[in-house]
Order: C-alpha cells, then structure tokens, then sequence
C-alpha cells in the first residue's frame, strides 16, 4: 500500500481522543432536552385534542350505555 492510501484508510479510523466520544454529563444533558421537548409536545397534542367537542354520535352512545345500564 503506498502512502496515498494509508492516508485514505488511516483516515477513516477513529484517532484517539476522539471529539465524537460521548462525554456522559452531555448525553445526559442531550437526553434531558430530548425528554424535555417529547414531554411539551405530547402536552401540547393532548390539551389540543382535549379542548376538541365531543361527536354527537359518541355522546349519543354513551348516553345509550348509560340508559341499558339502568
């Protein structure tokens, strides 16, 4: 292998030290953000579908399960 190619295959390895190692006090931070973010979003879909108005047809279902329950 001449030296144009073990500079091409040498650079695909990790060198060490690595700036992509994972340093744990930032993946917690990262994973704390990520939670962080699903948690509003999931809010924010829930309080959308909870202001929604109920559909006549559920509420007259329901109204029917109540009266057979009678």
């Amino acid at each position: 292998m001449d030296n144009k190619q073990q500079q091409k295959a040498g650079s695909l390895e990790r060198p060490q030290g690595d700036v992509n190692e994972i340093d744990p006090k930032e993946d917690s931070r990262r994973y704390k953000a990520h939670q962080k973010a699903i948690t509003r979003g999931l809010k924010r879909f829930y309080d959308d579908v909870a202001s929604e108005p109920v559909p006549d047809e559920f509420m007259a279902l329901l109204k029917k399960m109540d009266e057979s329950t009678r």
